[in-house]
């Protein structure tokens, strides 16, 4: 038995629904989660994982630069690209696509959100207050009241009726959104919920464009970019969000925004993010994919690398410095300050 996280329900399943959930097209599935199904003879492969590849449209194998083989069912899939974090959740939301033609968390009309959004993707219905959005970012993340005000007037974040998830939006030139994400704000047993919207478009991130600035900073997740906004008070800059390391939204907001010269990577101070930076090498040391510090610096742009100071990613500086800030008002109040331990 397992515990759903976004309703707090006690889930479980016969070998007979396990059955029928892996009857769903995995072709299908990797096209409604965002991603671009490429057939290769016999088999399938994704555009934006030219690693992995689809058998029989039920099973799929990713192999890695070190020779290291990943792969399995559609449950597989949405638990190692779909941010699912149990095989009866994945299981669960397997069903309710098969019977509902999307994903259970978005199975909701796309007409109680004022923008036009891509084509077959439908975003949650919006909830009549932001309480759970404002109290996670606040009490769990540390971020400022004013950042978050921002971004929801800025129309990049808002909270979902049904689960009472954050809702990230990205958009294109004309004002479409283009990409959607969602964030759990109610983390059970320390398990993290996130997820793309179904049918949105992973050439798009979330953005924010200022075109009397040619610098743009790039993050890797929505939360990241806030943080840093936080720390630097920096509300004059181009934002990119790609949510993960591959740089398709890059290339996509270059394409849409020419004013920029300057690129600023910020990701997270971790082996995914040295390689994505740096380049991949195989077992021999030989580079096999360029980083995009050298890709970008190739095509004309100043290319700079900020490492947060503390931590793998920006929101952890920040708590770690609101922590600071605690410790050092604290020691205001009293009038005493700890400078080391005595014999």
């Amino acid at each position: 038995m397992v515990i759903n996280k976004s309703t707090g329900e006690a889930i479980s399943y016969s070998p007979e629904e396990r059955s029928e959930a892996l009857e769903v097209s995995l072709t299908s599935l990797a096209t409604s989660m965002g991603y671009t199904v490429i057939r290769e003879g016999k088999n399938y492969s994704l555009k934006e994982m030219d690693s992995l590849v689809i058998y029989n449209d039920r099973s799929w194998n990713r192999w890695s630069g070190k020779g290291m083989i990943t792969g399995g069912t559609q449950i597989d899939f949405l638990m190692a690209f779909g941010n699912v974090s149990s095989a009866a959740e994945a299981i669960r939301q397997l069903l309710l696509y098969k019977n509902s033609g999307r994903v259970s968390c978005c199975q909701v009309s796309a007409e109680e959100i004022s923008q036009p959004v891509q084509k077959n993707m439908v975003l949650p219905p919006k909830n009549k207050d932001y309480r759970r959005v404002y109290a996670y970012l606040m009490q769990t993340r540390g971020l400022s009241k004013d950042v978050i005000y921002d971004f929801i007037h800025q129309k990049l974040i808002y909270e979902d009726a049904l689960h009472h998830n954050i809702v990230f939006l990205g958009y294109d030139p004309e004002g479409n959104i283009r990409y959607a994400g969602l964030r759990g704000t109610a983390d059970i047993y320390g398990k993290k919920f996130k997820m793309d919207v179904p049918g949105n478009d992973k050439n798009y991130g979330v953005n924010i464009v200022n075109k009397d600035s040619r610098e743009l900073f790039v993050f890797e997740s929505v939360i990241d970019c806030m943080s840093y906004i936080d720390l630097t008070g920096d509300n004059v800059s181009n934002k990119l969000v790609l949510g993960m390391v591959e740089d398709n939204p890059l290339e996509q907001f270059l394409k849409d925004y020419s004013h920029i010269s300057v690129i600023n990577f910020c990701l997270d101070n971790d082996d995914a993010a040295k390689k994505a930076l740096y380049g991949r090498e195989d077992n021999s040391g030989n580079i096999t994919k360029i980083g995009l510090t050298e890709k970008y610096v190739q095509r004309g742009f100043e290319v700079n690398v900020k490492i947060p100071p503390y931590g793998k990613d920006w929101n952890e500086t920040l708590l770690h410095n609101r922590e600071m800030q605690i410790i050092a008002d604290n020691q205001d109040i009293t009038g005493i300050k700890k400078v080391g331990k005595g014999r």
